[in-house]
């Protein structure tokens, strides 16, 4: 969106939906291998799968559906949050240490489990067994319940009792690297401690006892616990349902995800989070992460767990998605899946732009979820649901709901990422190379059509189009042929396309550039007004050729200005007047992030970096320095 002055916003909202770029350009190098921290392949096991595992009960009996999703749309599996309930559900307490599970009963179970179920049983699912990567996650109602909740007959011991059981969970439940799937299903590489235990116990039980720092103290000792029966896995959280940084001035931020890794950094290998746009949130409509949101809520973090712990730590993505709460807890619709699809794939854009720190990402599109079925209503966000549930149609067959577009949509894309970039923050972009293919992707952020001009090598022979809007009350995935070379398309109101261009030989990758990403000394400064805010980007290699961007988050007030004054090393930067994503005007703050080209020739070992505003209020929440040793990729 257009950046504007405080006195312009109310007039922005009115008319947000005409502030459209006039005409879009992406130049497209195909032959320039784009790299980030040594990582330049698209990964489909990290980004495209689904919130289910492979022997989910919900599968039974649909093996049509099941050998769509996996040959033919080649989908994989991301999450089981379900199994190790189930299993602890049916423990018995050990007779010699009161508060722990009898570990002959996690033997046992785990050995039948692993060999009988999965190993025999389920044999006719092996052909699958490679899409099987999943994490797993604990449920903080089954692991740290309140009183009167417990999910067993006797009371887990806290979080060492918690950790153990995991570890060995872990241990006792799947296969030994190098085993076959008669051996039992692969042991997962990433587990979560808790699921959103903030929301359930800060936010959605008002007058818990429980404090964040005490929920952070139990995933202290979970993960110690867990190392001692399975040091190999990764451990992470705060699996944090709604980072919403910048409320109350970054109070919020401090009180949760700064405490988190203050308390929790050393101890875990990555950090877990959720993002939703929301169609409706509440009664405050529009709600949106992607675009610059998302930017500076990832940036602050990696700033921050520099600082503190001298790394910057990876993420794992383990939900996300669209919602609209005017549509949730009721019958199925096709308009609420479009809600959900028309912010997984500018999500999916954003974090692919992040290869080397993303660890895994999944969009929350369970399988049948039946277990979130209440008073009759079936649970919203399902891959599957039953014939009747569609207007018009009868029958008890379960079929796939409108969320399997967002699959169809990416079916085809692999390949070796190009350097690509669009000149509209509002208009992302991807680009990967497959031999005779090159895949473009494209996501439209605005509420209007987007005219998209091509600019790629010369010599394309045809061009696959799936392209991905609304149309009525739900979405359509239209996909047609062009037998010619495509010089420009219209992306349709927050649509996303996919663009498959066939050459005629391989596509020659010749060169490569790589990207890299400096960090300020400092961040979370507040802002006064007129007053340069200083910061220093240290030990930055400087570039010869190439370019670079300065990142600066803050979050401020909606009638604050969002357009600073910048000095870099005693040079006055242009301040674009563009970020990428909404205005935010319907939020209490704004938190965002602009991206502003720096000229290579002033970058040194150490730089200085001057951030002024015209007016007080809020904070800049980072300041990073990217730069790619020859062009630049992304939404600049």
């Amino acid at each position: 969106m257009q950046i504007i002055s405080g006195k312009t916003v109310v007039l922005s909202v009115l008319f947000m939906g005409l502030m459209s770029h006039a005409r879009t350009t992406v130049d497209i190098q195909l032959n320039m291998k784009y790299s980030v921290g040594g990582i330049s392949s698209f990964d489909r096991h990290k980004y495209i799968n689904a919130h289910s595992h492979l022997s989910e009960p919900d599968w039974v009996g649909e093996d049509e559906l099941l050998d769509i999703l996996v040959s033919d749309l080649n989908v994989s599996f991301g999450r089981d949050n379900g199994t190790m309930i189930e299993y602890l559900r049916q423990a018995p307490e050990d007779p010699d240490r009161p508060g722990y599970v009898d570990p002959e009963y996690l033997k046992n179970a785990g050995r039948i489990h692993r060999k009988i179920i999965y190993g025999s049983h389920k044999a006719y699912l092996h052909k699958y067994d490679a899409v099987n990567d999943v994490m797993i996650g604990g449920q903080p109602h089954a692991f740290l319940p309140s009183p009167g909740e417990e999910k067993t007959k006797w009371e887990l011991g806290g979080a060492d009792a918690v950790g153990e059981y995991m570890g060995r969970f872990l241990q006792e439940f799947y296969r030994n690297p190098g085993e076959p799937p008669t051996a039992g299903q692969s042991r997962p590489g990433f587990i979560e401690i808790l699921n959103e235990p903030l929301y359930h116990f800060i936010d959605g039980r008002r007058g818990d006892i429980r404090s964040a720092k005490s929920i952070f103290e139990f995933h202290n000792g979970a993960a110690k616990a867990i190392r001692r029966f399975d040091p190999d896995v990764l451990i992470g959280g705060p699996t944090m349902a709604f980072p919403i940084f910048e409320e109350r001035d970054f109070a919020r931020w401090d009180e949760r995800m700064k405490l988190f890794i203050d308390t929790c950094g050393e101890q875990m290998d990555f950090y877990s989070l959720h993002f939703y746009d929301f169609n409706n949130r509440g009664d405050r409509a529009r709600d949106d992460y992607k675009g610059s949101r998302l930017e500076a809520t990832l940036d602050m973090i990696e700033q921050y767990s520099l600082i503190r712990l001298g790394e910057v730590k990876p993420f794992i993505i383990s939900e996300y998605g669209g919602r609209d709460h005017k549509l949730e807890n009721r019958v199925w619709t096709a308009l609420r899946d479009w809600h959900f699809l028309k912010a997984a794939t500018p999500l999916t854009l954003q974090l692919l732009d992040r290869p080397n720190m993303i660890l895994k990402s999944i969009p929350f599109i369970t399988a049948k979820a039946e277990w979130g079925r209440k008073n009759g209503v079936p649970y919203n966000r399902r891959l599957m649901h039953q014939m009747k549930e569609r207007p018009g149609r009868f029958g008890e067959d379960w079929i796939f709901t409108d969320l399997v577009l967002f699959y169809e949509l990416w079916s085809d894309v692999n390949g070796t990422r190009v350097k690509s970039a669009s000149d509209n923050p509002d208009v992302l972009l991807d680009s990967y190379v497959d031999g005779k293919k090159a895949y473009v992707i494209l996501s439209n952020l605005n509420p209007v059509e987007e005219t998209v001009d091509l600019n790629l090598s010369s010599g394309m022979e045809s061009a696959r189009i799936k392209h991905l809007y609304r149309v009525a009350d739900g979405p359509l995935l239209e996909e047609k042929t062009v037998m010619k070379e495509l010089k420009s398309f219209t992306l349709k109101p927050e649509a996303s396309a996919v663009i498959a261009c066939s050459f005629a030989d391989s596509i020659a990758i010749t060169e490569t550039v790589e990207e890299h990403k400096f960090y300020a000394s400092d961040y979370n400064r507040p802002i006064t007004a007129g007053r340069p805010v200083e910061f220093a980007l240290n030990e930055v290699q400087p570039l010869t050729s190439g370019e670079a961007v300065l990142r600066v988050g803050f979050g401020r007030e909606p009638d604050r200005s969002r357009r600073p004054e910048v000095v870099f090393n005693g040079t006055a930067l242009e301040v674009p007047d563009h970020y990428s994503g909404s205005d935010q005007p319907t939020r209490p703050a704004f938190f965002g992030l602009l991206e502003i080209p720096v000229p290579i020739e002033r970058i040194k070992k150490n730089n200085s970096v001057e951030i002024m505003f015209p007016d007080s209020g809020g904070r800049i929440s980072s300041v990073t320095l990217q730069t790619v040793d020859a062009g630049l990729n992304g939404r600049k």
